[in-house]
C-alpha cells in the first residue's frame, strides 16, 4: 500500500459511494494497524510517519466533508 491514501477529492461532485468510504476505513484500519505494531515493537518514533496519511483519511470522512 502506497504513502498516498487519500481518496480523490469528491466535495461537490456528489461522487460518494458506500464502496469509497469502505475504502477509506479499510485503509485507516491498515494504518491504524501500522501504528499499533510500530508501538508494539517500541519504534515509536515511526508513528509519525504515519500521522498525515491517517489524519488526512479521517478528514475525508469527516460528514462536514460529504455535503453536496
Amino acid at each position: 500500500m502506497s504513502v498516498a491514501f487519500a481518496a480523490p477529492r469528491q466535495r461537490g461532485k456528489g461522487e460518494i459511494t458506500p464502496a469509497a468510504i469502505q475504502k477509506m476505513l479499510d485503509d485507516n484500519n491498515h494504518l491504524i494497524q501500522c501504528i499499533m505494531d510500530s508501538q508494539n515493537k517500541g519504534k515509536t518514533s515511526e508513528c509519525s510517519h504515519w500521522r498525515l496519511p491517517i489524519h488526512c483519511l479521517l478528514y475525508m470522512l469527516s460528514p462536514d466533508r460529504w455535503v453536496v
